[in-house]
Parts: structure tokens; C-alpha cells; sequence
């Protein structure tokens, strides 16, 4: 499914092993579902080799001394019919890392396949190739040269390559899907493999199956119910075929079509003769559109984000309530690099890698991040800070690496941090020597210098406590935007009213703009509660009330107190003018945004 072959990436002889070959082992790793079994045998066939399969869990066996021998036959079947690939997948569950007081089973197997690497010899003309999606859990002791000479990491597939495996598997399928529709739907697939795209494939197929049914049901409905017996077993044979294996998709879905035809058009009897013209109509309904793709995407959970909360998410700029200033400069820094990155890498415009919020809580910082991605289309990954620390050791910076893994997996993304100042905090703070807290920061550190606008991964932080964040966070190349996020203004919260009341039936002496001058001091979560509550005070009164009156709002703004603002502010401002020292003196650059 892959656009190129392993032959060719690795630089390996074709036409057989006749030339000594450069490696003697290759492991490929990644995501399940990216193709590294089909690149295995599209190696073997390319290379004219013949190709021995291991799959690691089915070998093991209980019996003392079976699983080693079962090993062994493999590999003396491959020398004998050399030239050879060997293809062990899943190798973790055979080569597990060794540890003290291992199961024997595990540490006899990982000495076995040792032995058998060792011994290959360079006149042998076998190669060894395995696959995992776990490399951190396979013995270190085969990954030296020698044994596996190249780890080739098979990621998730770009939007190229995703058009590519699309391609590929639409060239068996009957569908009205355009050129530019195919490109748009390779776009629209963040973070699907190769597999998933497939499934996706044959769930718009199957769209398009069920619509044909559905049609022919009626058809044969108007014509009489001669045939209801075979058209139930037909239909449930259809129904039974639903989940059949995703490489049978092509031949699967012609034995569907003919089966469907042969059914519909002998139920119709003499009526077939008269039925040319309707051939037409036929094609059209068994056509895969554009709409059963849509219907399909609703269906398929792309892999890259089944272990993580990941979201496209639906929030649009209009439920965004006031700060005009803070959404012009989130456009500017993500949404118009998305739309046009042509022009910003025509004019030579590095949009920022990182962006700093601070500000009050409940002033929209949060919300503001997820209208962004929606806009943007770009996936969204949400964390907060402490949810990332363990007491085992090792353990946080690991779901610290972790989770920019699963972001470029899954780009073009926004990881985004809530409560930053929980994982960044000022350094030097432990009691003894480094802290758990300190390794963790630099290795959020580290993970932001390796971030690159071609990997399409912009991370995105808000804190209400700017005073404890370390300031390296705020070097070029890491937050390199400060957006300061003020309490909502006069107009603002007029704006937010109208927001949160657009779901409140509200009566007509509800003034949006007098509830704006009586909250003054409000944030956007305390206007949403004085609406919540002024919507209970109207039932508390009467339960049939049909509209919400101003005494209702007046009643909630007297029971909803307003948020301590200007602690929060005192801090931003402190904040700002460390940042301005450090900046001026330091790190030039950095771009604050001031308040209004």
C-alpha cells in the first residue's frame, strides 16, 4: 500500500540475492495497520526471493523446547531455499527484553533467535526481516549490527501517500468520486493507515450496497410479492457478507453487484425485456459517491487515535463570545498557515511553533484553542499538565514523548496544554538534586525544539499562573507568541449574553446590553452561569413558564458573584514585565501581545 518499496528504500539488490546483501537483518516499526507486513512481501517479491512467515504469538507453545525448534525449522527451510526472506511479525512477543526473574520461555527464545541471526552467513543469500509496534519492549541485544543492521520506522502516511493507498484501492471500486474529491478526502483523513483507509473503502461500499437494496426492495414491492422468500435469503446473505475481510473489498464487492443484479432483474420476469433503460439507472445507484464516504468517515475511528482522547472538535468562532484581539492573532498564527501555506512559505513566514495564553480562569482560553482546530481543521489533543506526571520513575517523561508521538501522528495538530503551569514549573524547586518536575520540563523542552512547521504540529498552552511557569518555555523556537486573555469588556459580555441565550427563550423586556453594564467584572464562565441560573429561577417561579424575564436574570446576576479578577491580573502584569526583561536582555524575538 505503500508508494515504494522496501527494495528500494533500503538499497537492496533486485532480481534475487545474487550480490551479497547489505544487512542481514532490517526491523520495521510502527502504528499497527501501516502496511509493514505488505512491504515484507513486496520486498520478497521484488527481490525474487522466497518468503517465510513467522508470526510470533502463534509459535509459542507449551511444550518444552517446541517454540526454539519451530524457530529453527523456519530457519533451515530458508537457507535450503535460498534466495530467501525471513518475515517474523509481532517480534516483541518472541524477543522481549530480558530482565531478572524473566519467564524462561522468553529468555530461551530471545538466546535462540540470537543463535540463528549469528549463524546466517553472508553466503547464506537470507535476509531477516521482522515487525513491531512495540520497539521499546524488544532486547536490546538484537538491534546491534550484525543482527538487525536498520530500523526503518513505518509512520503514519502523509496526505501523499494517503492519495497514493486511496488510489490504489479505488481502482477496484466502481465510484463518482472526482479527482479534486479524492484529494480533499486524502486531506480529511488525518491520522488513518493504510488499513484504515481500506476499511473506510469498504464501508462506503457497502453505503452504496444498502442503497441499491433499498431501491430494488421497493421495486420489487410495486412489482408484487412473488419472490419474498428469495429476496429475504438474498438479503440476508447480503446482510451476512457486511463483515467480511477488508482485502477481499474489490472481488467482494463485484460478487455483491452481480448477485444483487442477477436477483433484482430475475425477480422482475418478463418485465426485464422492458427494463433497458433502467441499466443505467443501476450503475448510478451502485456507484460509491462522495456522500457514502461521508457516511463511512462517521463509522471509522482512524488507529493513530483510538489510545488517545482526540477530536476534531465543533466549535466555530461565533460561539466564541468578545476577544476580538486574541482570536485575530490565533487566525494569523494557525488558521491562515493552514488555508494558504503556499503564500507564508512563498514569503517566507515561519508561523509560530507555540502559544502562550495567560489570563483569568473562565475567560474563553480553553475555548478559544478548540475554535482554532475547528476552523483550522485541525485535530485536537487536550491534556492537562498534572494528568502527566506518575510516581513511577521515568514514567512522565515517557507520556511526555508519548503524546507529541500521538500529535505528529495524527498533524496537522493542536496539542494543546491546560494548565501548563502544573507541568512547567520554575526549575530548581526539589529537595534533592533534580525533581521529577524538572525532568519532566526539560523534556517538554526537548520535544519542542524537535518540532518543525513541516511536521504540521503547533502546541498551544494556557495557565492563570504565569508566575510559576519556567521562563525557557518563552525562548524563540518554543512559545514564541504571548497572548494575554483580558476579562471580557462592556461589549463583550453583551456579546457572550447573546451567545448563551440564543438556546433561552427569553421575553421582550430582556435587554442584552443592560445585563452587560450590570456584570461588570464577569468572565464568559460567569455569564454562562447567571444565563443557566436565570433559566432555573424561571422554572423555580413556574414550571410551565414559557419565557425567561429580565427579574429572572437580576434574581441569577445578585446570586452569581463575579470572579476575583485582579489577583489573576496582578500576576499577568508581573509576568509581562519579567518576560520584557528577560526579552530585551536575552532572548530577542519574543512577541507579546499587550492587553487593551
Amino acid at each position: 500500500m505503500i508508494s515504494f518499496s522496501l527494495a528500494d528504500q533500503i538499497g537492496l539488490p533486485r532480481n534475487g540475492l545474487h550480490d551479497l546483501p547489505r544487512y542481514k537483518g532490517l526491523l520495521l516499526y510502527g502504528p499497527p495497520g501501516t502496511g509493514k507486513t505488505s512491504l515484507a512481501s513486496s520486498c520478497a517479491y521484488d527481490l525474487g526471493a522466497n518468503l517465510f512467515t513467522i508470526n510470533g504469538p502463534e509459535i509459542i507453545s507449551q511444550y518444552h523446547g517446541e517454540s526454539e525448534q519451530t524457530l529453527y525449522d523456519v530457519f533451515t527451510s530458508a537457507k535450503q531455499a535460498a534466495p530467501a526472506v525471513i518475515f517474523i511479525d509481532e517480534l516483541d512477543a518472541i524477543a522481549p527484553a530480558r530482565k531478572d526473574g524473566g519467564e524462561e520461555l522468553s529468555l530461551r527464545m530471545v538466546a535462540t533467535l540470537l543463535k540463528l541471526m549469528d549463524e546466517i552467513g553472508r553466503n547464506d543469500r537470507v535476509i531477516l526481516i521482522a515487525a513491531t509496534n512495540r520497539l521499546e519492549s524488544i532486547d536490546r541485544a538484537l538491534l546491534r549490527p550484525g543482527r538487525f543492521d536498520q530500523e526503518i520506522e513505518i509512520g503514519v502516511p502523509s496526505p501523499g501517500q494517503r492519495l497514493d493507498i486511496l488510489h490504489h484501492l479505488l481502482s477496484g471500486v466502481h465510484h463518482s468520486l472526482t479527482s479534486e474529491e479524492v484529494e480533499s478526502l486524502a486531506f480529511a483523513t488525518h491520522g488513518f493507515m493504510g488499513a484504515d483507509l481500506a476499511a473506510l473503502c469498504n464501508e462506503a461500499a457497502l453505503s452504496a450496497l444498502r442503497r441499491y437494496i433499498s431501491v430494488k426492495e421497493s421495486s420489487t414491492q410495486l412489482l408484487g410479492d412473488r419472490d419474498t422468500n428469495a429476496e429475504k435469503t438474498n438479503i440476508q446473505e447480503i446482510d451476512g457478507l457486511l463483515g467480511y475481510e477488508i482485502s477481499s473489498l474489490s472481488s467482494s464487492l463485484s460478487k455483491l453487484t452481480m448477485s444483487m443484479e442477477d436477483h433484482c432483474w430475475t425477480s422482475r420476469g418478463d418485465t426485464i425485456e422492458s427494463s433497458e433503460p433502467d441499466d443505467k439507472k443501476d450503475e448510478l445507484l451502485l456507484l460509491v459517491t462522495k456522500e457514502d464516504f461521508e457516511q463511512a468517515k462517521m463509522k471509522i475511528r482512524p488507529s493513530a487515535m483510538r489510545e488517545v482522547m482526540l477530536e476534531l472538535p465543533k466549535v466555530r468562532w461565533e460561539d466564541v463570545g468578545g476577544q476580538a484581539r486574541i482570536k485575530k492573532q490565533l487566525i494569523e498564527a494557525i488558521q491562515l498557515p493552514q488555508k494558504c501555506p503556499d503564500a507564508f512559505e512563498r514569503l517566507g513566514i515561519r508561523p509560530p511553533r507555540g502559544l502562550l495564553m495567560i489570563g483569568p480562569p473562565g475567560c474563553s482560553k480553553t475555548l478559544m484553542a478548540r475554535a482554532v482546530a475547528s476552523e483550522a481543521k485541525m485535530n485536537f489533543l487536550a491534556v492537562k499538565g498534572p494528568e502527566l506526571f506518575s510516581k513511577w520513575v521515568g514514567d512522565s517523561e515517557k507520556a511526555v514523548r508519548s503524546l507529541f508521538a500521538k500529535a505528529k501522528d495524527n498533524a496537522p495538530a493542536i496539542l494543546f496544554f491546560d494548565e501548563i503551569d502544573g507541568l512547567a514549573v520554575t526549575r530548581g524547586h526539589g529537595s534533592n538534586g533534580i525533581s521529577v518536575a524538572d525532568r519532566v520540563l526539560s523534556q517538554l523542552l526537548q520535544e519542542m525544539d524537535g518540532l518543525d512547521q513541516k511536521i504540521g504540529v503547533t502546541v498551544i498552552a494556557a495557565t492563570n499562573r504565569p508566575d510559576k511557569i519556567d521562563i525557557a518555555l518563552l525562548r524563540p523556537g518554543r512559545f514564541d507568541r504571548l497572548l494575554d486573555v483580558q476579562p471580557p469588556d462592556e461589549a463583550d459580555r453583551e456579546d457572550i449574553f447573546r451567545i448563551h441565550t440564543r438556546s433561552i427563550p427569553c421575553s421582550h423586556d430582556v435587554n442584552l446590553n443592560e445585563l452587560a453594564r450590570l456584570t461588570e467584572g464577569y468572565t464568559g464562565a460567569d455569564i454562562k452561569l447567571v444565563c443557566r441560573e436565570a433559566a432555573v429561577a424561571a422554572l423555580d417561579e413556574n414550571f410551565d413558564i414559557p419565557e425567561v424575564a429580565i427579574t429572572h436574570f437580576k434574581s441569577a446576576i445578585d446570586r452569581v458573584s463575579p470572579s476575583d479578577m485582579q489577583f489573576y491580573q496582578e500576576l499577568a502584569a508581573r509576568f509581562r514585565r519579567l518576560v520584557d526583561d528577560t526579552d530585551n536582555a536575552t532572548t530577542p524575538g519574543i512577541r507579546t501581545e499587550p492587553p487593551i
